[in-house]
């Protein structure tokens, strides 16, 4: 496994630019999913994606993420979703989906080989 390539991590400036994205990429036909891990006493959140129509990087694997000291993440260690509301950018961290938009957070046991250390 060490000959794995690996994605390219886009760190975010906020959680709520990660949930913008994943909302922006969600649709009926394909579910968006946020991964959360815990890596270096920090809980990871992030997308997977795929980097389009960049010259000969077409394809290129991308890994957007967002970092939080794991010991003030309580609320969003416990969650299975974030709730995203459809008329304004409010999020907020659930065990439930509700209205608006539920974006299910998968829980990895640990961070994945493909994905690199992170900061």
């Amino acid at each position: 496994m060490d000959n794995l390539e690996k994605v390219i991590p886009i760190k975010l400036k906020s959680i709520n630019d990660l949930v913008r994205l994943a909302a922006t990429i969600s649709s009926p036909q394909a579910m968006m999913y946020i991964l959360k891990f815990i890596n270096n006493n920090k809980l990871i959140i992030g997308v997977l994606g795929v980097f389009r129509d960049y010259y000969k990087l077409y394809g290129l694997p991308m890994f957007y993420y967002y970092s939080i000291d794991a010991n003030e993440a309580k609320e969003l260690l416990d969650a299975n979703y974030i709730i995203i509301s459809t008329n304004d950018e409010k999020i907020e961290f659930s065990k439930h989906p509700k209205p608006g938009l539920s974006i299910p957070l998968i829980t990895l046991d640990k961070k994945p080989p493909f994905i690199p250390d992170l900061d």
